[in-house]
């Protein structure tokens, strides 16, 4: 036979093998690894997709932790490959591991196949705590009176005045009290001073000016650079121990009284002006008749050009007992020529406002309390804040939006700090990073060690783990956020009790106690 004719005969043959051949493939699709495991910090991982003669596609829960997948979906049925499928994953600072199934199925027989991705939790930031390094003694934290004479429509009630220094109150032990110039008016407060310090308070007072015949302006009222006259000196300090008599005459114990509020600032209302020279001089030849503790220099804010010369000074700085700030335009800041000659530091006053709703946010109550932090960083003894019940304070008045006499966020971030750290020594919080968004305090008591430990950051939450340097017995937390104040809150004390590990929430403070 012709060999032209027999290969024709034979190709139908052949073909028809090949065409049998194809259709015998079986279409995979398979996966290189079935786990994967993760690093906490943020990164990019693969996963490689081993496919033949088969369609496929990548099912991917929503809301989770990995994201960015370079492919989704891909294959073919006519031939084999293989595809690397890039995605990225976000950092865990949960403190716990988490997971997420991916599914990749096979769109051409209808198989799916599952990966699991862990990943690991994020370590706990390790802090440790080191009683042998110590700092300032908290005196107390507390606020201004409303005084009468101003506020004497929105004036504190006995009940309001128990829900701050009271035993179950926010845990306040400093009040401030307004000087007024005229003694017939000083028995408009008294009831109000009396029934906080019923409570435990420590009462301090503070003059606006001195009576108008004893200043170069004859007036009251500032605004006019108005000045205590020298040859008045000793006659106001038989004013302010007047003050204080008649105090202790009805029942209220002032334990220090300042020389002047605000001595750099001359509004329009009661006010008197004071320079630094004026200060050293009734300091070094005056001050000592004073009856109680003097302050000085409570300017607006931490002006130390107010009081170098009074501590630097062999004679004056034996009358000066406290060193007196505000903080309006800053100020927060160490203080070692004060701290040397071991005078306590109290921020006196301060307050933040735009007269709007906003004043009493939680975004604004944490402000706060990052302020707190920074005189307590800066070594301060105490934090007074300004009117008591305000819209803008710890108490609302019942404008923008609040409720007279009910507790507003800055009461209760307040409260934390009052509560754990009055009476305490501070104490060294060893191996702390300093990122702006994270503050922790920790002080020593006679029986126990608390810290207050806010996160300013919006991360949900973080592990934090507190290395003690002796064993406790007992741990304890209260957390307050923006829709629970002061709730329990779990906290872990490890197996050997050295050590303690807690979650920090986001715009969150909490306050901790271990007990020894």
């Amino acid at each position: 036979m012709n060999r032209s004719i027999l290969l024709l005969l034979l190709l139908p043959l052949l073909c028809a093998g090949c065409k049998k051949e194809e259709t015998t493939k079986t279409p995979s699709v398979d996966i290189s690894v079935r786990e994967i495991a993760l690093a906490h910090a943020a990164g990019r991982a693969e996963v490689a997709l081993h496919w033949a003669y088969a369609e496929w596609e990548l099912q991917i829960p929503e809301g989770e932790f990995l994201s960015d997948f370079t492919f989704k979906q891909g294959g073919s049925v006519s031939h084999a490959g293989t595809t690397r499928i890039h995605f990225n994953y976000a950092e865990n600072n949960t403190g716990e591991e988490r997971q997420q199934e991916l599914i990749f199925k096979n769109r051409t027989t209808g198989v799916e196949q599952l990966v699991r991705i862990s990943q690991l939790p994020k370590p706990p930031l390790v802090l440790a705590l080191n009683t042998a390094v110590k700092y300032q003694t908290i005196t107390g934290f507390g606020g201004m009176l409303n005084p009468a004479i101003w506020l004497g429509d929105n004036q504190l009630t006995e009940e309001e005045v128990e829900r701050l220094y009271g035993q179950d109150g926010l845990g306040f032990k400093m009040m401030r009290m307004m000087i007024y110039a005229n003694p017939s008016d000083w028995n408009r407060d008294l009831a109000i001073a009396k029934k906080a310090q019923s409570l435990g308070a420590r009462i301090f007072a503070s003059p606006w000016t001195p009576p108008a015949h004893m200043k170069s302006s004859k007036q009251q009222a500032g605004g006019n650079g108005g000045y205590l006259l020298p040859e008045y000196y000793q006659e106001y300090v038989e004013h302010l121990n007047a003050f204080v008599d008649y105090m202790t005459a009805n029942g209220v114990t002032i334990e220090a009284v300042s020389i002047q509020n605000e001595p750099d600032w001359d509004p329009e209302y009661d006010a008197c002006v004071w320079n630094p020279e004026q200060i050293l001089a009734f300091m070094k030849d005056y001050a000592q008749g004073i009856k109680v503790k003097v302050i000085a220099a409570e300017a607006v804010n931490f002006k130390k050009i107010y009081t170098d010369p009074v501590l630097n000074d062999p004679i004056a700085v034996q009358n000066l007992d406290i060193v007196g700030t505000h903080l309006y335009g800053g100020g927060i800041g160490d203080y070692p020529l004060a701290r040397q000659h071991g005078k306590e530091i109290w921020m006196t006053e301060h307050l933040h406002n735009n007269n709007s709703a906003d004043d009493w946010s939680w975004e604004n109550a944490l402000m706060l309390g990052e302020e707190i932090y920074g005189c307590m960083n800066a070594n301060f003894n105490a934090y007074i804040w300004w009117y008591l019940k305000r819209h803008y304070s710890v108490l609302g008045d019942g404008l923008y939006g609040t409720t007279a006499g009910e507790m507003l966020s800055r009461g209760f971030i307040m409260s934390h700090y009052a509560k754990y750290t009055t009476g305490r020594q501070r104490i060294a919080v060893e191996k702390m990073e300093d990122n702006g968004l994270f503050f922790v305090t920790a002080y020593e008591g006679e029986d126990d060690i608390t810290l207050v430990v806010q996160n300013s950051s919006n991360n949900e939450v973080r592990a934090v783990q507190f290395d003690l340097p002796q064993e406790v017995t007992r741990a304890e937390a209260i957390e307050t956020t923006e829709s629970s104040k002061m709730a329990n809150k779990s906290v872990v004390l490890t197996e050997d009790k050295n050590a303690v590990v807690l979650h920090v929430n986001a715009k969150s403070i909490v306050s901790i106690k271990l007990t020894k």
